[in-house]
């Protein structure tokens, strides 16, 4: 494939047909803060913009009671709940279609904007070996297909089709260390095809990209590539790495992480943060703001959003600390505005959290 800008030609993927917008949910529970050792905030710093920038998402715990068992999901139940009725949004392909309409109309309702799937999850082997999930053995056109099936829905949020947020190479999936050139060589035909459909508006160019890749000028090279291409057809491009960590760069380089994000440049727009689901609400918000303050200092270059929480806790079904109770889609909801309350109180600048990837409403019930 090319190596530098793709060139393409006339959309030629399957068309969908856009549905009717989805009238909004308005009877949402209000939210129950959390307990803390210590306060935090909550109240939001400013009204968060309609842009799709702004990130409005639940990629692991939209509750869908009577959801069948797929592959890849949990199979715990835990005080009567059902881990695998809180869908990973990304399995959407796994489940009949009349679910996955259901499902992505129950997005559009809520009041959320975007999708995340993964191509590895659903182009990957079923038998990806004793250690591994299995995948879908999706074709890649068919899973163009999901993308404009995604895109068929109105959110309720904003009157526009929900933005399918693609998690381009998955460390289960694809091969572990490779060079820009055999990223291009792995990725590239994913990336053509998800541009020649328009069946994407964001690009991320791996899942906890830290745990799988070399860091430093390697990593820098494919996530300033991966950002080249998807400005090029008018997409975002959003980094993600494993809980806490906001960069990869190498060992002993004096820049460390705010000088990875000097490097990358304008080529990213931002970072899908990941949590850790041991957390409190009040560590949570500190732990953002070590990085929100840099974002800041830059004259907000960068964008932070607050992505994966308690997917962990979600997924097994385990208790949230510090409740004790089963982790489930009320407390993924409420630690999702919380996270959005992060101001930065360390340097002071005007940095704000763009989203939420976890769940998230006012504390009413109502859209954030």
């Amino acid at each position: 494939m090319n190596r530098h800008l793709v060139t393409l030609t006339a959309n030629s993927g399957p068309v969908q047909r856009p549905s009717q917008p989805i009238p909004i949910d308005n009877d949402r529970p209000p939210l129950v803060f959390p307990p803390a050792p210590f306060a935090y905030r909550t109240e939001l710093p400013w009204v968060p913009p309609l842009t799709r920038d702004y990130l409005r998402a639940d990629s692991w715990s939209i509750t869908m009671p009577g959801a069948p068992w797929v592959p890849g999901t949990s199979s715990e139940i835990v005080n009567g709940q059902k881990a695998w009725e809180r869908i990973l949004s990304w399995f959407v392909d796994r489940y009949p279609l009349d679910f996955q309409r259901a499902y992505l109309e129950r997005t559009a309702a809520i009041g959320y904007t975007h999708v995340k799937l993964s191509p590895g999850d659903s182009m990957g082997p079923i038998d990806n070996g004793p250690n591994s999930p299995p995948g879908n053995a999706q074709t890649l056109d068919q899973f163009i297909e999901t993308c404009l099936r995604v895109k068929a829905i109105i959110s309720a949020r904003d009157n526009k089709p929900l933005s399918p947020s693609i998690m381009l190479g998955s460390k289960n999936f694809h091969p572990k260390d490779m060079s820009l050139a055999q990223y291009q060589d792995v990725i590239g035909p994913i990336m053509e095809a998800l541009f020649r459909a328009k069946a994407c508006d964001e690009l991320i160019p791996g899942w906890e990209w830290n745990l799988w890749n070399v860091p430093g000028q390697t990593t820098i090279d494919i996530f300033k590539w991966v950002g080249q291409q998807a400005h090029a057809h008018g997409m975002t491009c959003w980094c993600h790495f494993s809980p806490h960590v906001t960069a990869w760069f190498a060992d002993g380089d004096p820049g460390g992480r705010f000088g990875f994000w000097d490097a990358l440049g304008d080529d990213m727009d931002g970072l899908n943060y990941q949590g850790n689901q041991h957390w409190t609400v009040d560590e949570l918000q500190a732990r953002i703001v070590d990085t929100l303050w840099h974002f800041g200092t830059n004259a907000n270059r960068w964008k932070f959003r607050m992505d994966e929480d308690i997917a962990m806790n979600l997924f097994d079904g385990l208790p949230q600390a510090p409740t004790g109770q089963p982790a489930d889609e009320a407390q993924a909801t409420a630690r999702g505005y919380c996270a959005c309350c992060t101001i930065d109180d360390m340097k002071w600048t005007d940095a704000k959290v763009w989203g939420y990837g976890n769940g998230g409403s006012m504390p009413d019930g109502s859209v954030l």
